[in-house]
């Protein structure tokens, strides 16, 4: 279990290039129509110092996210604000007008779950969620400093008096930011200037803030409550401790720990390490360590940088397990052998391991890890059979892997372009894709190492399959040489639509090239798979739920459900090329056999209709042969039926259109010669009545048709 240090020589002519910084075209999550684009960052952090009689929760997960605003001429960041808060139904927030400084944002939700239920109350008023005008809350009889989600899950800060959300933009206002603001090498902004890096604290107020191409408008939550009294604490953080926003990485999930998903309960022991930190069994039970103290800093959990000693509450991390020695948990839950988990893995085992050959001095929480180089892919770990059981009587040894030892993790998502660790948790029930660590990581940064795990923690996964057995819930470890030391087991989860995952040219060649992204909010049901028949390098495959197409083209037909694809290079700054097929969850309202249904990919500037075939079985659509992922639309057509009315002087025929189809209403005589009443495009299904007042004397026969594209 022991930590090594390294004093090598830093060969500078190794450095590996890190990911850069999110840019605009690397945003998912679009409103607004024009030829100007803004950003608008949101990062949910947990105040250092909660004061001045705020009780609101801390929010369940650090994270940032980033959304896109389309304009044209002149908008402010109110607009802009408002628009994506009412384009994207997770995003809730609560307002005051104030009538000289106008717009104040007060508290900024997000559902977690996808159910897009807004509502908060602060214990003697509750606003439900049919209180919220598109996602906009304006209630000055509420308690903001005590307001707090109705959903208990949800990503969610509010204050006025207490900590607040402090509102950041670009640098000079002006616009010309087409990759987010650099928060640069200060830990904190600037008391005497109000910035940080590229980022300024704004504090004239989002209707003051005028967008221009290329703005970013930010919101952080700020260290603490205004504190007068030098003698506080609170005083010297506020004026010392803000933080503008981290750097998104454009993921839109939040890890939120459920301690179900890791051991719970030590079964049995033998032959443990004897000596305390490391002899307590106890230290394997719920997630893998996040922080540790070597000496008086604390460090973060990284690839270069294992658990050790205890944590900084001094609770023991790991257990060592000494020669013929063994450890049974049980888990919190079943763990089953889920064919929609990531990679086929289904559990994970977290050690102490960690890469061991790097360029560079001793390692820490302030080390660089842009500039922190391995030097290969070795790795320090130690060999560990794993078994598992339903009953905790019936054993079934899992494949031992090479290498045999629990492979190195990573606790904290680095942030690559401003060169800092962020309070965001990488997602340990996640698994990295197999294939990365088959790559060789010489000369690469452990920034960059960390970039290819696309937010999992990283661990050792197995997977159920050779057992037969649909679930487990006991694990028993054991050393196959002079000991094994174990961190955390934890159970996988399906990822999520708004998650993102890894793929290698390796994986198709090892036939498990599918990828599979589950509803936020019911695991059992599968959104978007997509089976990659080719790859051509290492990509980043990020996926969203779309429910506003205001920055597309207008949809033909009735939208039954929208997603965005996207495929990014890792390690390289070449294009993804790719050919898959790929599947789409037709929506949760639809029943039908899949016969009024298109479906339609973005191709830049129109939708184009793709061929498709249809399973009701999971009411999927399947679009094979794709060579390019992008903004898909699963939409409804349902032919217009009419129903004629006499009038005083003609007909009136009732009908529902097509959304955004062109429709013509014609007259015939003598059902060969027509003539045309109207042709005409609805923007929308609302019913709708044209009117023929030039009727010809004798029979007439009527009829609308829809041209769908």
């Amino acid at each position: 279990m022991k930590k090594f240090c390294f004093a090598l020589a830093l060969a500078g002519a190794l450095l590996a290039q890190h990911l850069q910084a999110i840019s605009l075209d690397n945003i998912q999550l679009w409103t607004g129509s024009g030829t100007n684009r803004a950003a608008l960052v949101i990062d949910w952090n947990t105040p250092q110092i909660i004061n001045n009689g705020n009780t609101v929760p801390v929010p369940v997960a650090n994270k940032t996210m980033v959304w896109g605003y389309k304009f044209n001429g002149m908008a402010t960041a109110t607009e802009m604000f408002n628009a994506v808060v009412a384009a994207d139904r997770r995003l809730y927030t609560v307002e005051y007008i104030d009538p000289t400084y106008g717009t104040e944002v007060d508290a900024i939700g997000y559902n977690l779950n996808a159910e897009g239920i807004a509502g908060v109350t602060d214990g003697s008023i509750t606003d439900a969620p049919s209180a919220f005008n598109n996602g906009v809350l304006i209630d000055p009889n509420l308690n903001v400093d005590s307001a707090q989600s109705l959903n208990g899950g949800d990503l969610f800060w509010s204050g006025f008096a207490g900590p607040y959300w402090q509102l950041w933009n670009e640098t000079n206002d002006a616009g010309g930011f087409f990759n987010s603001p650099n928060i640069g090498t200060n830990e904190y902004m600037n008391p005497n200037t109000y910035s940080q890096g590229q980022w300024v604290s704004a504090y004239s107020g989002l209707d003051f803030l005028d967008l221009t191409n290329g703005s970013w408008i930010g919101f952080s939550v700020s260290a603490c409550g205004y504190d007068s009294d030098t003698n506080d604490a609170a005083y010297y953080v506020f004026n010392n401790n803000e933080q503008a926003p981290a750097s998104p990485d454009g993921t839109y999930v939040a890890y939120v720990c459920n301690t179900n998903d890791f051991a719970t309960e030590v079964i049995s022991t033998t032959n443990l390490y004897t000596s305390s930190p490391y002899n307590n069994p106890a230290a394997v039970l719920s997630r893998p360590t996040l922080d540790f103290l070597d000496g008086a800093p604390t460090d973060h959990v990284s690839l270069v940088n294992p658990p050790y000693n205890v944590t900084p509450a001094h609770a023991d991390v790991i257990t060592e397990i000494k020669t013929a020695g063994e450890i049974t948990v049980q888990l919190g839950r079943k763990v089953y052998h889920d064919p929609n988990n990531p990679y086929g893995a289904d559990l994970i085992v977290y050690g102490n391991a960690f890469y061991d050959s790097i360029s560079g001095g001793a390692v820490n929480a302030a080390t660089d890890m842009n500039t922190l180089v391995l030097k290969s892919s070795a790795i320090f770990g130690h060999p560990t059979i794993v078994s598992v059981s339903q009953d905790n009587i019936n054993w079934y040894t899992l494949p031992t892997y090479t290498p045999s030892y629990i492979l190195p993790d990573e606790a904290y998502r680095w942030d690559d372009t401003n060169s800092w660790w962020t309070a965001e948790q990488l997602n340990p029930n996640k698994p990295i894709d197999p294939f990365i660590y088959t790559n060789n990581f010489a000369n690469e940064s452990v920034a960059e190492a960390v970039d290819q795990f696309a937010g999992a923690s990283g661990g050792t996964e197995y997977s159920l399959a050779s057992t037969g057995l649909p679930w487990i819930q006991y694990v028993r470890l054991q050393p196959t040489g002079s000991e094994a030391v174990i961190d955390a087991i934890a159970a996988v989860d399906p990822v999520s639509v708004g998650d993102a995952l890894a793929i290698t040219p390796d994986n198709v060649t090892a036939g498990v090239g599918t990828l599979a992204f589950q509803n936020p909010g019911n695991s059992s049901q599968n959104q978007i798979s997509i089976n990659f028949d080719s790859v051509n390098e290492l990509a980043r495959i990020s996926t969203v739920s779309l429910s506003d197409f205001s920055s597309f083209a207008p949809v033909t037909g009735s939208v039954s459900s929208g997603y965005q694809i996207q495929a990014l290079p890792i390690t390289s700054t070449n294009a993804v090329v790719a050919t898959a097929d790929v599947g789409l969850y037709a929506g949760a309202n639809y029943t039908g056999n899949g016969n009024d249904l298109r479906v339609y990919q973005w191709e830049s500037t129109n939708w184009t209709s793709e061929p498709f075939a249809y399973n009701p079985t999971n009411n999927e659509v399947l679009v094979s042969g794709l060579t390019n992922l992008s903004a898909f639309v699963v939409s409804q057509i349902v032919p217009p039926n009419v129903v004629i009315q006499t009038t005083t002087n003609g007909f009136a025929f009732q009908f529902t259109p097509v959304p955004n189809c062109q429709e013509v209403l014609e007259r015939s005589t003598d059902l060969i010669n027509w003539t045309n009443i109207y042709t005409f495009t609805a923007t929308n299904g609302q019913p709708m009545t044209l009117q023929d007042t030039n009727v010809p004397g004798g029979q007439a026969y009527y009829r609308v048709y829809a041209t769908v594209p």
